[in-house]
Parts: C-alpha cells; structure tokens; sequence
C-alpha cells in the first residue's frame, strides 16, 4: 500500500496537536496547583506575627553603635551621678574640680584579672567595686582598666572578670549606663615603659568589640588624644609621661560631657 504526501503530513499533523494538548493540559494543572497551595492571605500575616517576641535587654535599653558619637553637651552637674573607677590618670578629673572625690574610685591595683575580688577601703569601710558603685547609687559609671594588664592580651579569659562585673551592675540597676573608657596613648617618654602604643591601640580594639557583644557604652578618648605620631603630644602629659596636664584634663572633662548616649 503506497502512502501519498498528503497523509503523510496529516500524520505529522496529528503527533504534533496531541504533544500540543498534553504539554498545555499540564502547563494549566500546574498553573492551578501552584496558585492553590500558595495562595497567600491575611491569616498566613497573622499567624506570623504572633510568633516574634520581642525581649528588650537587661540595661543598655538605647544602645547604639560604638563609639559613642558626638552628642549635646551635658551641664557639669552629669558629674553628680557620675563614679569613675580604674587608673589614677583619671584622678586629675577630681584634682581640678570637674568631679567630686567620693566619686572617683581608683587604684592602679584594680585590674582586670581581679576587678570583683579586689577589696577597696573608702572612709574606713570596705567592699568590691560593684558594692561601692551600688552604695552611690550612680545614674551611669566609667570605667578605664587595662594598662597593667596588656602582657595577657591573646589571652581567652581577658575580658571574664569585666564581663561578670557587668553582669552583676545591670541586673541589679537597670537602666544605669556603663562607659568604657579606652586607654589613653602613651607619650613619646613613656612609650615602653609599662607598655606600648601598639598594645594600647590593640588593646582598644579588643575593648570595643568587647563593648558590642556586652552591649554597653564604648568611649574613644584614644583618637581624640593621640597625636599624628600615634603618641600623645609632650604639651599634653606631664614631665613623667603618666599624668595629664590641667589642660587636657579640661579637654577630657569636655569630651565626656559631649560624648553621653542620648
């Protein structure tokens, strides 16, 4: 039986219709299924919603980035609720008149490895820090610890005295802001002696991350200070490299005021 040339085209014709069909009977069941199972509503929104809570932190309630930015400036009396605690450096605060001396709660005995076994005796009693922070009942605390310390700075455990100090003043006075202070650039005639800059500016490095994960307040007074040499200029240290001319405590005194979290 010999086949022409027109039944074999209308052969063809018909293979390629019944492909056609069942390709776009499937494209359409598809079409269908997908729009069935997702079909988005309001309860999907709904249900959503109601399973993210929200838990504010203890403390540090308006935590921001570090470091602390510029910010309007306080009055001098920010200072009354204000308790210093760590280097003597930070004594010339007092010296000068910026902040009263029961505020002021330094010793270069306190260090890092022993910040909450450290025994403070203030007008013949004694207790830890956070017992003395606790009794002046202090709105926000500085902290600038760290300078004898700097030969353990690769070490794990660093930071764990700090971290349990911190624990410890948020979960009994929420709210209360803590600042910590980074370590001050050393000068040309002390660059050495106790420590280097190098370690210093590592140091604050390590300081500031530690701030983010505790979510507390970071303070860079290092940059404001610290000359182009990366050293702190002799017109603002005293002969002995280690303490700070009346000047430059005005100029740290102004730095805090104008560095607080809004």
């Amino acid at each position: 039986m010999k086949v022409n040339q027109y039944e074999k085209k209308k052969a063809k014709f018909r293979i390629s219709f019944v492909f056609l069909f069942i390709f776009a009977s499937f494209a359409v069941c598809f079409t269908l299924y997908m729009k069935e199972d997702f079909e988005v509503t309001e309860d999907m929104f709904e249900d959503s919603s109601e399973a993210v809570v929200y838990v504010e932190p203890v403390g540090q309630n308006n935590y921001n980035v570090n470091p602390v930015p510029l910010s309007e400036r306080q009055s001098e009396d920010y200072y009354n609720n204000s308790v210093f605690i760590g280097s003597k450096l930070l004594s010339g605060l007092s010296d000068y008149g910026y902040v009263i001396p029961e505020n002021m709660l330094l010793s270069d005995s306190i260090k890092l490895n022993n910040f909450n076994n450290l025994i403070l005796s203030e007008n013949g009693s004694e207790s830890s820090i956070a017992q003395a922070v606790e009794r002046k009942n202090a709105a926000q605390i500085y902290i600038m610890v760290g300078l004898y310390d700097l030969n353990n700075l690769n070490s794990d455990t660093f930071f764990n005295e700090l971290e349990a100090f911190i624990d410890s003043i948020n979960s009994k006075n929420q709210g209360i802001e803590i600042y910590l202070m980074s370590l001050l650039p050393l000068s040309a005639e002390s660059d050495g002696v106790i420590a280097s800059n190098t370690d210093i500016d590592t140091y604050n490095s390590l300081l500031q991350k530690f701030a983010d994960k505790m979510k507390v307040n970071y303070l860079d007074i290092n940059t404001k200070f610290k000359g182009n040499d990366g050293k702190l200029p002799a017109s603002a240290a005293e002969a002995n490299g280690m303490r700070l001319k009346e000047e430059t405590y005005s100029e740290l005194s102004e730095y805090i005021l104008t560095h607080v979290r809004n």
